[in-house]
């Protein structure tokens, strides 16, 4: 088997009980569980994609969202290259906690950091509420200078493949622009 091309450290953050752990199962498994438990400090996965003919290796950190785990998280964003912010898209209150993860992020990452927004559980609101929420969720990756959002929903599977997708492309493109710059660079001396 062929090593992987890229390697990715991904981090996972959000309020407790938004869906972070729900939606990870989704997306590595396919499968819809409903009662996962509190993530306790920290939950490792990883999984291995193609894409553009590249073997992409991630290694997904997901945070636990409650106020006790604050201590540990530091040392598990170091090295990351990405992050998933989540929100619960049925509870907005959660959104107001975006800022201190991206925070959490920005500060312990190695360099920039790539984050995207992601609201989960899109399949509980209505229509109304998913174009205020929709808005509310631009609003903050604006604010925050995030590279996107996401909604998803782990019991439909609305959105799941797409977030890391979304990332991996962008973390993907940024490699590759940052190659041609340096070969450009290199070839013009």
């Amino acid at each position: 088997m062929k090593p992987a091309d890229y390697i990715f450290k991904i981090v996972i953050g959000g309020a407790g009980g938004v869906g972070k752990t729900t939606l990870l199962h989704r997306y590595m498994t396919g499968l819809f569980k409903e009662d996962t438990q509190i993530t306790i400090g920290v939950e490792f996965h990883t999984q291995q994609i193609e894409w553009g003919g590249k073997k992409v290796a991630l290694s997904m950190w997901d945070l636990g969202g409650q106020d006790r785990f604050r201590f540990i998280q530091p040392s598990y964003v170091k090295g990351a290259v990405a992050g998933i912010i989540f929100f619960d898209m049925s509870n907005l209150y959660t959104i107001n906690q975006v800022g201190e993860w991206v925070d959490l992020f920005r500060n312990n990452s190695s360099g920039s950091i790539n984050i995207l927004l992601g609201g989960t559980k899109i399949d509980s609101i209505d229509a109304a509420t998913e174009e205020s929420v929709m808005a509310r969720a631009m609003e903050v990756v604006k604010q925050y200078n995030l590279n996107g959002f996401v909604p998803t929903s782990s019991k439909t599977g609305q959105g799941v493949t797409e977030i890391i997708q979304t990332l991996v492309g962008n973390l993907l493109s940024q490699i590759w622009r940052e190659n041609e710059l340096l070969v450009v660079t290199v070839s013009s001396h």
